[in-house]
């Protein structure tokens, strides 16, 4: 069971940042404006959790 929790946290762990990168660009979509950043947006998706901790 134990391996199975660290598996769940590793998923979480590691697809947070693609959840910021997805969550910006629905907000910039969503607010009219043409995304062509993605790149940085998943940039900052890493980097925002790592500096949190």
């Amino acid at each position: 069971m134990d391996m199975w929790m660290q598996m769940i946290v590793a998923a979480v762990a590691s697809g947070t940042p693609l959840l910021f990168a997805t969550l910006g660009g629905i907000l910039i979509e969503r607010s009219g404006i043409i995304q062509l950043g993605a790149e940085g947006l998943m940039l900052m998706g890493r980097s925002s959790p790592a500096s949190l901790t």
